[in-house]
């Protein structure tokens, strides 16, 4: 039985990830750098850090068309979601323009999609479910940025808060695998080249953080399940950068070479 003293702490727990999620939501919908929460309102661990994250959500409306996530280290949570009204399909992609950011910042990844639900539920999901679970892959560009004018000042569950950096995602081309294959056969190492008019092709020896795609699916559906979160039909998963984070300009068209698996082709206006 909770205690008058425990219910109050809940009570105010909670009232406070409300407040913390409104003004991570203004910075959003606003397009502005907010400065960092109030002591008071700060996440001091993970947990407090996801359930901000989550109000987030819930207070702006917007359904989640993406996850982003990796295995994560010690100390740390990498899952967050991709907002439907920030994912682009086309090779035209209109950003935000961040002030003292002449470009953009993005990452290349790879998108899988699922082509079933995994819903929340007691029993943990088997590789092997989560395999049968995915559909295609496509090219992808996880574009980055910040609500925070001072993002590197902060700690870690501040920036679980506010979506790890989550600004948008590109979904390119299909990825054509062999007969027979799955993305648990998507390579690990490939080159990662950017190509872009008047200028020399820049090549990137590209390597998966945590060498298999599957793996952080796997932890993702396994985190989101015990939280009553589920993954749905339709929704991109992305698990981490082959080469980084890449500095693209605006109004240039460029071409992002993924190895052997294709080319996303994209402009960027703002």
């Amino acid at each position: 039985m909770n205690t008058p003293g425990t219910h109050q702490a809940i009570e105010r727990t909670a009232a406070l990830d409300e407040q913390a999620a409104r003004l991570l939501v203004a910075a959003r919908r606003q397009g502005k750098l907010a400065e960092r929460l109030s002591v008071e309102l700060r996440p001091a661990n993970l947990d407090e850090g996801f359930a901000i994250q989550r109000k987030v959500s819930d207070q702006l409306g917007w359904q989640a068309g993406a996850w982003k996530c990796a295995l994560p280290p010690a100390g740390k949570i990498i899952a967050a979601p991709i907002y439907d009204a920030d994912i682009h399909r086309s090779a035209h992609c209109r950003v935000r323009a961040v002030p003292g950011q002449p470009g953009v910042r993005a990452e290349p990844e790879l998108a899988c999609l699922l082509a079933r639900d995994l819903p929340p539920r007691r029993e943990a999901y088997s590789e092997a479910e989560v395999l049968d679970a995915l559909g295609n892959v496509h090219l992808a560009l996880e574009l980055l940025g910040s609500r925070y004018a001072r993002p590197e000042s902060l700690t870690f569950p501040e920036l679980l808060a506010d979506g790890l950096f989550n600004a948008g995602l590109v979904i390119g081309p299909r990825v054509r695998l062999r007969e027979g294959a799955t993305p648990a056969d998507l390579p690990v190492e490939f080159t990662v080249s950017l190509a872009r008019a008047g200028q020399d092709t820049v090549s990137f020896a590209g390597r998966h953080p945590d060498r298999s795609v599957l793996a952080p699916i796997v932890w993702l559906a396994n985190f989101l399940r015990v939280r009553g979160i589920g993954l749905h039909a339709g929704q991109a998963v992305i698990t981490g950068s082959y080469a980084g984070v890449l500095e693209l300009p605006i109004g240039c068209e460029l071409h992002i070479g993924f190895g052997d698996l294709g080319t996303l082709p994209l402009i960027f206006s703002s």
